[in-house]
């Protein structure tokens, strides 16, 4: 690696490890500053790894550039902001989705490991659907959201990638457990585990992807 992608590298675990700092002791305005920080950082280590050269390194900027702005709208507490990031994150993961089935590879690895993924995304959210079926403006839409992530995850791990399977892994169970907070309840230190393991598969998902 050169000069410029280790001092990019270093500054995004800065970041992040800034962001979490600042979630776990509710210091609002530093996040402000390192949740975005941290995906912009990512674009640019994507970009500096040459993912506009390849059509799946293409579509992988665009779900981290989806992702950011979904960064942003979840900052606000608005339910309006709420249904705007899951629109982008939704957006998103159709770009990671593309970006997968450019990737060339050998197919299927672990398929029990994508039959497990599946399986827990199923009862998760299906534990979730009662308190979803109260407000369908919101509901439909997470329901929708939570198939297309689940496509996401088998489909990252068709590419016969593990890091990537992993990645698309770590999102399902951040995404879960941000559904969780907010339709059943705080969990022990969940913000945090959501944007540690959301930071941890943005960065599997590059660097796999990246590196295949």
């Amino acid at each position: 690696m050169n000069l410029y992608v280790w001092v990019l590298a270093i500054a995004l675990a800065v970041a992040a490890l800034a962001d979490w700092r600042a979630v776990a002791r509710g210091q609002r305005e530093v996040e402000t500053l390192a949740k975005p920080a941290f995906m912009v950082l990512l674009i640019a280590l994507a970009w500096l790894l040459h993912a506009d050269v390849v059509s799946y390194g293409q579509f992988l900027l665009a779900g981290l550039v989806l992702s950011l702005v979904g960064d942003v709208l979840l900052l606000g507490d608005s339910d309006v902001h709420f249904l705007g990031g899951l629109i982008a994150f939704l957006l998103g993961h159709l770009a990671y989705i593309a970006a997968f089935r450019r990737v060339p590879g050998d197919g299927p690895i672990w398929p029990g490991v994508l039959l497990v993924v599946l399986a827990v995304g199923v009862v998760v959210w299906v534990r979730l659907l009662p308190r979803l079926r109260a407000d369908w403006r919101e509901g439909g839409p997470l329901v929708l959201y939570a198939a297309i992530i689940g496509a996401m995850a088998a489909l990252a791990w068709a590419t016969g990638l593990w890091v990537v399977g992993l990645g698309a892994t770590l999102f399902l169970v951040s995404d879960t457990v941000l559904a969780y907070q907010r339709f059943e309840g705080d969990l022990p230190h969940g913000r945090l585990v959501v944007m540690v393991t959301y930071h941890l598969a943005q960065v599997l998902i590059v660097v796999g992807l990246l590196r295949c």
